[in-house]
């Protein structure tokens, strides 16, 4: 018993010191869970600070991996323009964008005026044989492409459903025969896209380039070869297709030039495979990616688009020479022995001993040579300005003579800006030495642009015009000393030229805007050392701005072109309700004194005075269009 109640005894104990301590433990566990909470809090608040707070570092990208690879300076270049740094400074900035976007992205409707779930309705004789030129060539000996092109006894009209022979005999010209172009593989079908065609020396040969889209709609150039020595069998000698858009062509001495674009598909550009960022060539059914070394590029990229052009020969259309220029999408200029292709820019150029920093329009312009057997990379030639037309450049006596519209700002660091220059200037290169030996900076009025561009041997004639004001004076270069190039001007006169051409005896013809309401034909002569209007032939309606649809007859200072005006409205049973267009064509002789109306006939352009062409042979003047073609007879 003893022993029992003992043990009791000692249970009680146990329990009331238990019950005792029992606060004590509670308070010694609080203590502890504290302290733990406050450090396991300085930690996150430490371990956030460092992920929000922390600067981002933007390593870029990292292509080494493909160094061994010989496509490798250009993926980097390409990896470089691809890139897209963080905006963010840190992820405390990027976390508060997302948050800002996510409620900035609900917005109250208007049940009233809101838009419904679905959408609405939307909707003198010519030689009996061989080829003779009738489009007026840049450069002589140098054949650009177009869609009429003619020998002694036919003619020959590229349209959008194929091409037409006729016979050329005054009025009792009638057709001869029609060719459909063949399609090619995957061709979706004739559509009216670009197409240009050439005619050989001896005009039995007809090679057409056009654009074609296949079926997943992937742009390609066809190139067919199609003889006409029998009119009875016209047919097919070869056609071939490369990827891209056709631009340009030229076709000098047998070697037909062939100007591409080919566009990279960014989202499918695979460094593993050049063909994905690389224009491709197919020959005899292989194709090939374009080698690296002919491969030309600008130390920092702009855009995923190439320039492709490829020297063939005109009778096999064997490839001989390819050279792709990334970036360079501007104008072509080709000369006998260089092709000239150009890309816009806008530079910085920080003036020294102060915060300014001036930002200039510039052009760099490729010269690729194509005398040889292959093309060859001649090097870069870059410009202030930009370049309007392939008329702004010319190549003479192993000189290059650009003519640009100038653009520049200067701003300081603070962002105080001066108000912008704009005019135009005239640079010189020495092509022997690939270097400026001359410029006249900014001779055109300020605010005012090249508007049009001719050189001619050692002369060129600049119109210059603040577009909008139809104002503009028209100056003449004397360029026979480059050490000391002199020019004068019209002054300031009504409207402006978009075309300017030149004719015999220092005469030179314009045609533009008058005044807004009228466009206008203009002659203007050099006299005593001032350039002055000789006479103006005023008209209304539409004209184009295609230098090929103008007919030019230097030797009997003859111009013509067409003019479409709309006249009135016309009720149709099916179509409704649409515009007549009174179409006319003009004729204009220069006396030496004034301008004379020679020939103005209604005719049918079917509103598209860009592909009229028209030619005068032996006292008659053949005018063509899409649909047919309709010949006059001229007076004397």
């Amino acid at each position: 018993m003893k022993e029992k109640r003992l043990l009791e005894s000692l249970n009680l104990i146990n329990e009331k010191y238990i019950k005792e301590a029992e606060p004590k433990m509670k308070t010694t566990t609080s203590a502890s869970s504290s302290a733990f909470i406050r450090i396991a809090c300085l930690i996150l608040v430490a371990v956030l600070s460092i992920y929000l707070f922390v600067p981002i570092k933007d390593k870029g990208p990292n292509v080494s991996k493909y160094e061994d690879s010989d496509y490798y300076p250009l993926i980097a270049s390409i990896a470089d323009y691809r890139y897209v740094p963080s905006p963010y400074k840190n992820n405390f900035q990027r976390l508060s964008s997302s948050v800002k976007n996510f409620f900035g992205g609900f917005k109250a409707v208007d049940k009233d005026n809101a838009a419904p779930e679905s959408g609405g309705d939307t909707m003198a004789p010519a030689p009996e044989k061989g080829y003779v030129e009738v489009t007026d060539n840049q450069v002589e000996g140098v054949i650009e492409a177009d869609i009429v092109k003619r020998t002694g006894t036919h003619i020959f009209r590229l349209g959008y459903s194929g091409l037409s022979i006729y016979t050329i005999d005054k009025e009792n010209t009638e057709l001869v025969t029609s060719f459909t172009l063949p399609k090619f593989d995957g061709d979706i079908g004739n559509n009216p896209l670009k197409a240009e065609m050439y005619l050989s020396a001896d005009g039995n040969t007809v090679t057409v380039i056009k654009n074609y889209y296949s079926k997943n709609y992937t742009p390609n150039v066809g190139i067919i070869s199609i003889d006409v020595s029998d009119f009875d069998n016209v047919k097919v000698k070869k056609q071939i297709s490369v990827d891209g858009r056709y631009n340009s062509s030229r076709m000098v001495d047998g070697k037909l030039l062939l100007i591409t674009e080919h566009y990279v598909r960014e989202a499918e550009i695979d460094y593993d495979k050049p063909e994905t960022y690389v224009p491709t060539i197919t020959e005899d059914g292989v194709t090939s990616s374009i080698k690296f070394e002919d491969i030309i590029y600008p130390e920092k990229l702009s855009n995923m688009r190439y320039s492709v052009v490829a020297m063939m020969d005109e009778d096999t259309l064997d490839i001989t020479g390819t050279n792709a220029l990334l970036c360079f999408n501007g104008e072509i200029y080709v000369s006998y022995d260089n092709v000239y292709l150009t890309r816009a820019y806008s530079g910085e150029f920080p003036i020294e001993g102060s915060d300014t920093i001036v930002r200039k329009t510039m052009t760099d312009i490729a010269v690729i040579g194509y005398s040889g057997d292959t093309l060859e990379n001649k090097g870069i030639l870059s410009v202030e300005g930009s370049i309007k037309d392939q008329y702004s450049m010319d190549e003479y006596e192993g000189h290059l003579r650009v003519v640009t519209s100038t653009f520049e700002n200067a701003f300081t660091t603070s962002g105080v800006s001066a108000i912008p220059l704009r005019s135009a200037s005239l640079t010189v290169f020495d092509l022997s030495k690939f270097a400026k030996i001359a410029e006249v900076k900014n001779f055109a009025p300020e605010g005012e642009e090249a508007a049009s561009v001719r050189f001619d041997k050692d002369k060129a004639y600049v119109c210059t015009a603040i577009v909008i004001t139809f104002t503009d004076p028209v100056y003449f270069f004397d360029l026979s000393d480059y050490s000391n190039i002199t020019y004068t001007d019209t002054g300031v006169i009504d409207g402006y030229s978009t075309s300017l051409i030149q004719l015999k005896d220092g005469f030179l013809l314009g045609i533009g805007p008058d005044n807004g309401m009228t466009n206008k034909v203009e002659v203007y002569e050099e006299v005593d050392g001032k350039v002055v209007s000789v006479d103006k032939y005023t008209f209304d309606g539409g004209y184009s701005d295609e230098y090929k649809a103008y007919l030019i007859d230097r030797e009997n200072y003859l111009f013509g072109f067409g003019v479409s005006r709309m006249q009135y409205m016309v009720e149709d049973e099916y179509f409704g309700s649409y515009p007549e267009h009174y179409d006319t064509y003009v004729l204009l002789a220069f006396n030496g004194i004034e301008l004379v109306e020679v020939l103005k006939v209604k005719t049918d352009f079917i509103n598209s005075v860009e592909r009229v062409r028209a030619f005068i042979d032996d006292g008659y003047i053949y005018i063509t269009n899409d649909r047919n073609i309709e010949v006059f007879k001229i007076t004397e």
